[in-house]
């Protein structure tokens, strides 16, 4: 495999401080707000030659926010100068369309450094930073004959009214960038490279930043009653297992936070196979785990003061005179029997036990699980927002107005769906305590149907919000902060939630 391009390292000064010597940047980006005003260190003469440049490459000022224009004429003598609007109010998400925007113009320039002058506050700085990092973002290649990378910056030199506390809130960022890069990364492995014992492997490499992991393998399962977990992964090679990543930030005697992610390593979707065309996809049908294990790397990496517990449902839905069937009975964690209708439901099941053994090992304050569970989530809501369910009660809506914002404000977009008792009506068994989806038919509401399902695994009077993630976690337009592809979906949403 090759390596992945060089995440740039930042360096935060002053804003009238001299331009480093040893290091002069081959790149100089000057923002300039939609009065047509450039930040004081440049001088008259540096902004005539800018604008008569401008004017040769056939723009003008005022630029729109977020607008990027590269000049062949530098700032200074050898050096690129791009020139970036900037809104004097400058919101998150345009200081993420900035920074995309940012990442865009300077792939390509060359692998030095970059020196950036935006009117930006400490805050607008670390999404505006984090959002050019992520852009930059490229997925793992295993050709042996692949195009070079383009070059990029390997060095930001980021002038800043306040660097101490820019430094401070980038140091965070990072860390978040990090999570959301370790995501994406697992999301983009083929599944012969990425299986069930290779995802435990990534899994106990957070033992090194502070997180305690245990591994529940099959005997486990078994010894824990946890058969719908099994079923689901028992014609695989690879035996199914649960991932346990506690981290422990916050006062002692508190109740963490369950995060529980769908880690379907490939789902063929069992006996109920799946169509040949884009069957290569479900590679990606762990991102939910991996969104899970990003939040609790980019926690520990923070040093959150928060208690957590992710859990990492694993397996791999294969075919073979083991796979469980459509009408097999299961048992469940929670001691509920469960009719199997369609094999291809299947991340409906290792969630549900999960759930179960979460809340009866951890006792969480809260839950809140991810999965790219159901194809339905996606002709209701597109690739632009998750689905969020949460029971209609007090602490539901508290936790749906909470994630919601968390949302907004992280750029990953929720939209709250019902979970109503109206669906156990199509989950009722005439052999078991209920069935895990209704038989297949047109137009049934199957992601609301996921998630009543799951809800009667997490007991009454604790808070739970599922999110559906089916259609924000891989993308085939980018976003200002994500190239096509996967996109980590999912971890910058739970740690500005976890750490407001």
């Amino acid at each position: 495999m090759l390596p992945t391009p060089t995440r740039p390292t930042v360096r935060f000064l002053p804003r009238r401080s001299p331009r480093p010597l040893a290091d002069t940047p081959a790149i100089t980006v000057i923002g300039v707000g939609s009065d047509g005003r450039f930040p004081p260190s440049v001088t008259p003469d540096q902004q005539a030659a800018l604008l008569a440049a401008m004017r040769q490459s056939g723009t003008a000022l005022p630029l729109r926010a977020g607008q990027v224009v590269p000049l062949r004429s530098g700032i200074l003598p050898g050096t690129t100068t791009v020139i970036a609007g900037v809104d004097g109010e400058c919101t998150p998400a345009q200081a993420r369309t900035l920074g995309g925007a940012l990442a865009v113009a300077l792939r390509g320039l060359g692998d030095g450094g970059a020196d950036l002058d935006l009117p930006l506050g400490p805050e607008a700085a670390a999404e505006c930073l984090s959002a050019l990092r992520l852009r930059l973002w490229q997925a793992p290649t295993y050709a042996t004959k692949a195009d070079p990378l383009p070059p990029t910056v390997t060095t930001l030199h980021w002038r800043s009214g306040n660097p101490a506390s820019a430094a401070a809130l980038w140091q965070a960022a990072e860390a978040v960038c990090e999570g959301v890069e370790l995501a994406r990364d697992l999301q983009t492995l083929p599944a012969n490279i990425l299986t069930v014992q290779t995802f435990i492997d990534h899994a106990r490499a957070l033992s090194a930043l502070g997180v305690e992991v245990e591994i529940l393998d099959r005997k486990d399962l078994q010894a824990a009653g946890m058969g719908l977990h099994l079923a689901v992964g028992q014609a695989s090679a690879t035996p199914p297992a649960l991932a346990v990543l506690r981290w422990r930030g916050g006062p002692a005697g508190v109740a963490p936070t369950l995060l529980v992610g769908k880690g379907l390593c490939f789902d063929t979707g069992g006996i109920c196979l799946k169509p040949a065309g884009g069957m290569e996809e479900m590679k990606g049908d762990m991102g939910g785990a991996a969104a899970v294990i990003g939040t609790v790397h980019a926690l520990a990496r923070q040093r959150a003061p928060v208690s957590v517990t992710g859990l990492l449902a694993l397996a791999e839905n294969a075919i073979g005179e083991n796979a469980y069937r459509p009408g097999d009975i299961l048992s469940s964690h929670s001691g509920l029997s469960v009719e199997v209708i369609d094999t291809d439901a299947e991340g409906r099941l290792v969630l549900a036990d999960a759930l179960s053994w979460g809340c009866a090992t951890e006792k969480p304050a809260a839950v809140v699980d991810l999965a790219t569970l159901t194809g339905s989530i996606i002709v209701a809501l597109g690739h632009d927002h998750a689905g969020l369910f949460c029971r209609h009660d007090r602490d539901g809506d508290s936790l749906a107005a909470a994630l919601t914002d968390s949302g907004q404000r992280s750029g990953e977009a929720l939209w709250r769906m019902p979970l109503s008792e109206r669906w156990d009506e199509a989950l009722k068994s005439d052999a078991a305590d209920l069935r895990h989806c209704a038989p297949a038919a047109r137009l049934i509401p199957d992601a609301l149907h996921a998630a009543r399902f799951l809800s009667r695994f997490v007991p009454d009077g604790v808070p739970f919000a599922h999110l559906d993630i089916a259609g924000p976690s891989e993308i085939r337009r980018p976003l200002p902060w994500a190239p096509a592809g996967a996109t980590g979906f999912g971890v910058r949403l739970l740690v500005d939630w976890l750490t407001r």
